[in-house]
């Protein structure tokens, strides 16, 4: 029974790696992984034999069991028009003009989903590895993403950023980087998602920006909240928070500095007293991690109201 088992259970891992592997080569993704960190070329064609190009580097805080197979980064082709309504809770509203909104540029229409594979049900048991055993990818705090791609144009005050989604879900802002090259844009992340660079007008004057600052200081307010801190840390987080609220407007110098004081207060709990633990098995909550990514892209924001542009 037992030998049947395993062979039976290594038949069907290697039926899902197959299929994964069939996946990705129809999908023109290529993924290698060296030491902490995974890059994925992606090439993509569409039916009017136009092709669309990127690399994606993926850089993990000390993962475990990172394979391309565990990754299962997959990318296809979109219609920007289909994923408006998954943007539209980051619109401003505009007195007597339509809103503004981010949108994907139909020069690069391609959405990128990491969605960790979990298998140890599968092709695991207590007498191959172990009781509670698990192969599954897994890291610690944050990771960071990556897309470089030059299909897009980069230049000063370069409307590009990166967004993430649940599955299927809302996409909001994780931003905390454009640079050239032709254009990449980076930011952070807690838990995997369908990532996307969006066109994003709403930093095009000094008002629009403060919206999308206070909009992501109301966002890490919340998941400070919905966290599981105790009662002294909770508060230590919000209080620096409130700090960096009530300096935003006379005082952005000193906001940022107060909220890599915040940063650092998570940096140096996370793993004691703040979850940062993320695995494919998802059961259980990166608090340090999606708290750090809300905070780096609000850094991000409050960087740009200083310089009064989209970029330096």
């Amino acid at each position: 029974m037992k030998g049947k088992w395993r062979r039976w259970s290594w038949f069907a891992l290697a039926g899902i790696l197959c299929l994964a592997m069939a996946t990705a080569a129809s999908a023109q993704v290529v993924v290698t992984v060296d030491g902490d960190t995974a890059y994925a070329t992606i090439s993509l064609t569409d039916g009017n034999g136009v092709t669309y190009d990127a690399d994606v580097t993926i850089v993990f805080d000390t993962p475990q069991h990172l394979t391309p197979q565990n990754l299962n980064l997959t990318a296809e082709l979109v219609n920007p028009a289909d994923l408006q309504d998954r943007l539209a809770g980051t619109c401003l509203p505009q007195l007597l003009l339509p809103p503004l909104c981010p949108s994907v540029d139909p020069a690069f229409p391609v959405m990128i989903t990491v969605e960790p594979i979990n298998l140890p049900s599968i092709y695991t048991n207590s007498f191959d590895l172990g009781e509670g055993h698990s192969v599954d990818l897994s890291f610690l705090n944050t990771y960071q993403f990556d897309v470089h791609t030059h299909d897009l144009v980069y230049q000063d005050g370069s409307p590009y950023r990166l967004f993430k989604a649940p599955i299927d879900d809302v996409f909001h802002d994780v931003t905390n980087d454009v640079m050239p090259g032709s254009v990449r844009v980076r930011g952070r992340g807690g838990e995997f998602s369908q990532f996307i660079v969006v066109t994003d007008p709403r930093y095009d004057n000094a008002l629009d920006r403060l919206s999308v600052t206070m909009g992501k200081i109301t966002a890490l307010n919340l998941r400070i909240l919905s966290a599981a801190l105790s009662d002294g840390l909770r508060l230590d987080l919000l209080d620096l928070l409130a700090q960096v609220d009530a300096l935003l407007l006379v005082d952005l110098v000193g906001a940022i500095g107060t909220l890599d004081e915040l940063i650092g207060v998570i940096d140096q709990n996370a793993g004691t007293n703040i979850a940062n633990v993320w695995t494919a098995e998802r059961n259980l909550i990166n608090d340090a991690g999606e708290m750090d990514e809300l905070a780096d892209t609000l850094r991000f924001s409050m960087t740009r109201m200083l310089s009064g542009s989209a970029n330096p």
